[in-house]
């Protein structure tokens, strides 16, 4: 197999585009790949590295030379995801988030076999739930039917003005959904710092399950799952 077999064979299965997929194994221009297709240059071994690291099923002598096993005997679930340049947020009086839109994925993420429901990533900031770290990665899966909305878990909220991580209820009417905080502090009055507060239906444009939060601890990832 050439070159410009293997290298098709690798972006195809990853169902990315070629520019996409250059992103994702960190290069700064999607020249390169498109150079081995035409097949003006050969894969190197700098590219083959970048590849099997982010593509762990592949073993790095079949990408550089076809030689060998293409697969690794124990092949990796792999599941990737967009991680988006956009944070949501949940802090002391302040809704204020990055409203630019998500459309743009920063990168994409290997969620492994952690999260195979998961279709998208968010950074999260704040201190009002008190499960997610502030600056933790969220894990989310977009929800497509509303009516499937379930009580007492934690969502992704967005609207025109702000994004935030709560955890939802059953609003004051079939219009209306009450976004919770699980930092239960108080001012001295004993008022709440985070209070509830209701947001319409018909304000919200997206709205994500968290499936769960990864922090980097000692140089290393860990995962913590919300099932």
């Amino acid at each position: 197999m050439s070159d410009k077999e293997r290298i098709k064979e690798i972006i195809d299965s990853s169902n990315m585009s070629v520019r996409k997929f250059s992103e994702h194994i960190g290069l700064k221009t999607p020249q390169i790949l498109y150079d081995i297709i035409k097949e003006r240059n050969g894969i190197s071994k700098d590219l083959a590295e970048k590849i099997t690291a982010k593509c762990l099923n592949y073993n790095f002598a079949w990408v550089l030379t076809g030689n060998g096993e293409k697969l690794k005997e124990e092949p990796i679930v792999s599941h990737l995801i967009p991680f988006f340049d956009a944070a949501t947020v949940g802090g002391v009086n302040c809704l204020s988030a990055d409203m630019c839109g998500i459309s743009h994925a920063f990168e994409y993420i290997d969620t492994g076999d952690w999260f195979r429901d998961a279709t998208a990533a968010l950074r999260h900031y704040g201190d009002s739930m008190a499960e997610y770290p502030s600056g933790c990665i969220l894990v989310l899966k977009e929800v497509i039917d509303r009516e499937l909305i379930i009580p007492g878990r934690d969502y992704m909220i967005e609207t025109s003005e702000y994004r935030v991580t709560k955890r939802i209820q059953k609003g004051k009417d079939a219009d209306h959904i009450t976004a919770y905080s699980t930092n239960t502090e108080t001012y001295p009055d004993g008022r709440l710092i985070h209070e509830p507060f209701d947001i319409p239906w018909r304000s919200i444009r997206q709205i994500a399950l968290v499936l769960g939060f990864v922090v980097t601890k000692d140089g290393g990832a860990t995962v913590y799952s919300n099932k």
